[in-house]
């Protein structure tokens, strides 16, 4: 090989190899101090889409995970008032009961006519009154959906609580069924006239109620009370027209010559024909019972929901750990092989270094021959 001056091929070779060892050196260092495999999009720009995709999914999974833990939150306050619920309608049927023995006092009788009615009170205000975190627990209300997957596919609740009944009508002295307005509020007749309303309660005679247009809804009440019918009228919570049998056994059957008294419009009273609440045919079971075995039902459905809420907690759960596992895989360094590959590189820099001074020095032998 001749020997030159104006070109040394021999240091510009190891120059370039000794740039391409200390660039990935660098890599290494960069992966090894980061710990993931890709640090910038070049590495790898297929594992990158990919990973980024399975991140967000991971992400959405985790959200499902957390809205289904809300939605479990929700549905155990939900059963946890039912509960009370029904304890306090136990109670409330117990003293009806009791109230009907024949061998009770006047005072004995007052002082159950006393718990009763707070108990009556309590039902109300902790029980059909009862939210969670701004929602109705016990009254029907709008459908409530769970996200449960990365996909965001929903799950919707079960709505029992159209099952839990105003209980404020409820009297120690009957447990009559009863029959709630679904149209108009307080606002009573409205519309071109009023109309005859028609009550069949039981098996005794029709009697018939004369109601004149724009009937408030207490001249409505004071009317039905004062006709005779074994019913008892007033307003529920929600302002509607709230009919209650003075004989629990018996049913109430509505009917109107008129649109503006049984249209739910809201230009009548909101009574379809025929509306009531009737007992199983010969039961003589009151509303405290009915109202017991109806929170049973909102149970049944509500336990349901939770099992079902259970499921999809390990599946979103599950779900997360393996996306999060996936994205591992592709972006995550294997800090043992890229320890060698540190090494390596670590060794051919310094191998390069020390070629780029020896093919220095052949210039040098170059010069010698000059002196």
């Amino acid at each position: 090989m001749p020997v030159v001056i104006n070109t040394n091929s021999a240091a510009a070779i190891a120059s370039n190899n000794l740039s391409a060892s200390n660039a990935m050196l660098q890599k290494s260092l960069n992966r090894l101090s980061s710990g993931s495999r890709i640090v910038n999009a070049s590495d790898d720009a297929g594992g990158v889409a990919v990973a980024q995709r399975l991140t967000a999914a991971s992400k959405r999974a985790g959200v499902a995970a957390g809205n289904i833990s809300s939605g479990l939150a929700f549905l155990q306050q939900q059963d946890a008032v039912f509960k009370t619920g029904a304890k306090i309608m136990e109670r409330m049927n117990e003293l009806q009961g009791l109230y009907r023995d024949t061998t009770k006092s006047s005072d004995d009788k007052a002082l159950y006519t006393v718990e009763f009615d707070k108990l009556k009170a309590q039902f109300v205000s902790a029980v059909r009154n009862a939210t969670y975190n701004g929602l109705d627990l016990a009254k029907a209300g709008a459908a409530l959906s769970i996200t449960v997957d990365e996909a965001n596919a929903t799950y919707a609740l079960n709505n029992p609580t159209d099952q839990i009944a105003d209980s404020s009508a409820y009297a120690i002295t009957n447990g009559g069924k009863f029959a709630t307005a679904t149209g108009t509020r307080t606002g009573g007749i409205a519309g071109d006239g009023g109309g005859n309303l028609v009550l069949a309660i039981g098996s005794r005679s029709p009697v018939t109620i004369a109601l004149a247009n724009s009937d408030s809804m207490s001249a409505v009440i004071t009317k039905i009370n004062a006709s005779g019918a074994a019913v008892t009228a007033s307003m529920n919570e929600n302002g509607f027209l709230l009919l209650t049998a003075k004989n629990e056994a018996e049913n109430i059957v509505v009917h109107g010559d008129t649109t503006d008294v049984t249209s739910a419009a809201g230009t009548g009273l909101g009574l379809t024909e025929t509306t009531a609440y009737e007992p199983p045919a010969g039961s003589t079971t009151n509303n405290s019972l009915l109202q017991i075995q109806k929170i049973a039902e909102a149970r049944a459905k509500n336990g349901a929901d939770q099992n079902v809420l259970g499921y999809y907690a390990e599946l979103a759960t599950a779900s997360k750990m393996n996306l999060e596992s996936s994205v591992s895989r592709i972006m995550d360094v294997d800090v043992a092989a890229e320890s060698t590959q540190l090494a390596r590189w670590n060794t051919l820099v310094q191998a390069g270094t020390a070629m780029i001074a020896q093919a220095n020095g052949s210039t040098q032998s170059a010069l010698a021959l000059l002196r």
